[in-house]
């Protein structure tokens, strides 16, 4: 039994590590690493880890393939959670969108779901672009610096919290859990 204890306290204690790792980089990288995303983007048309593995010349980033999943896999979730997500009706798969707007550039993120999830940012079409702006289709359209705001307070609420009540809050989604609650 000890070693189940400490196994799943290992494990959660990997987790909080993972996951502050992740908000430290959005945090003081997001800035740098959304300007670099875009520059790339424009460039190649998309960028997702594997482009920075297999693509030839490879992108020109300041961090590596775990950091830009760590932006792809937040920014989505943030989208997810705060403005829901549009689909692409052409895509023959399930899918779902996330738009971001950072110094008057657009970005998107384009999730698919087939036998696993693959996700990469793009650029959005000029059709797609004007609707965001003029319709109310923009209520989908997300401002990078609230994304960045938003992870910045979840880390300051974190911080405040123990670490066993933020690791079973992330978990459970924010609900309380209590010993013989079903």
């Amino acid at each position: 039994m000890k070693n189940a204890e400490f196994n799943i306290t290992s494990f959660l204690d990997e987790y909080k590590r993972r996951d502050q790792m992740r908000r430290d980089f959005i945090i003081h990288e997001g800035c740098t690493a959304i300007e670099e995303i875009i520059k790339e983007v424009n460039k190649r048309g998309s960028l997702n880890e594997a482009d920075i593995y297999y693509e030839t010349p490879k992108p020109q980033l300041s961090f590596s393939d775990v950091e830009l999943g760590y932006m792809l896999t937040s920014m989505m979730e943030y989208a997810t959670n705060h403005v829901g997500n549009p689909v692409d009706e052409e895509c023959e798969f399930e899918n779902k969108l996330a738009y971001f707007e950072y110094k008057d550039e657009i970005i998107q993120i384009f999730e698919v779901y087939g036998q696993g999830t693959d996700s990469w940012f793009s650029k959005p079409s000029e059709d797609t672009i004007e609707r965001l702006n003029n319709t109310a289709y923009g209520v989908y359209l997300i401002q990078f610096d609230d994304f960045i705001n938003y992870t910045k307070n979840k880390d300051s609420e974190s911080n405040e919290l123990s670490s066993s009540s933020t690791i079973l809050n992330d978990i459970t989604g924010g609900h309380t859990v209590e010993r013989g609650s079903k």
